[in-house]
């Protein structure tokens, strides 16, 4: 490639450029994306909070002695905790894309990941979820560390991608000065992700509830949510951006 080429790129990259330019700045996307993270977090919190009563006081894990904390549900208890964390890093994140503090937003972005990861595994896991919330630090080292429940989705989560968000934003390295820079770009692809892993959280749990006695205080808000979920992939054009030519 000659350095003419090198410097002023493709036309294909320049049409990308403009593309996530125009979508990252423009106003309305930005308010749509950044109004969508403030539901879902609401939303997953009130979830959470109302989980967490009925899992303490319905289900049968208390009277057969098999709670170490004496719930009804250990298992609607775990999924109200993890719910309740990710309302907590989506709306953390987002404030802290808004305030242009880009590496501590992608931080907790990677922590979204993991959740997703869990979520995952308390909806096609019979048990994990009560397992998970039964388990001591060894416990959690030998089954639920990351790598262990991307090897257990065999190929649902790729590793590449968990890779990338802990380059960008999980671990202080060279790469990091992207973030430093308060790129509106960089901060809007960001938050478009954070908004994806977050609706993808929601149905794993949406998937986990459907068969559970416990399991209405999320599928009471699934529809509402879906429909601000529709209208953002409908309103924001970073959703469906190629990778870069």
């Amino acid at each position: 490639m000659s350095s003419s080429a090198s410097s002023t790129g493709s036309p294909g990259q320049h049409k990308y450029k403009e593309t996530m330019h125009s979508a990252a700045c423009d106003a309305s996307q930005v308010a749509l994306r950044f109004d969508l993270a403030g539901f879902f977090a609401k939303t997953a919190a009130a979830a959470g909070e109302e989980l967490h009563v009925l899992g303490y006081i319905v289900g049968p894990d208390r009277a057969a002695g098999l709670s170490p904390f004496g719930n009804g549900s250990d298992e609607t208890i775990a999924v109200s905790i993890l719910l309740q964390v990710a309302a907590q890093l989506v709306s953390a994140s987002s404030d802290l894309f808004h305030d242009g503090r880009l590496y501590a937003a992608a931080a907790l972005l990677r922590q979204l990941v993991e959740v997703e990861y869990l979520a995952w595994a308390f909806e096609t896991k019979n048990g994990e979820a009560e397992r998970w919330l039964r388990s001591d630090r060894q416990e959690r080292e030998s089954f639920f560390t990351p790598a262990k429940l991307r090897k257990a989705a065999a190929g649902k989560f790729r590793t590449k991608d968990y890779g990338y968000h802990c380059e960008l934003g999980g671990h202080p390295v060279p790469g990091s000065m992207l973030l430093l820079r308060r790129s509106p770009e960089t901060s809007q692809l960001l938050l478009s992700d954070l908004l994806g892993h977050a609706g993808r959280i929601w149905e794993h749990f949406v998937g986990w509830a459907r068969d559970k006695p416990n399991g209405t205080p999320i599928l009471n808000r699934t529809a509402q949510l879906r429909e601000r979920f529709c209208a953002w992939k409908v309103g924001d054009r970073l959703v469906d951006l190629p990778p870069p030519p």
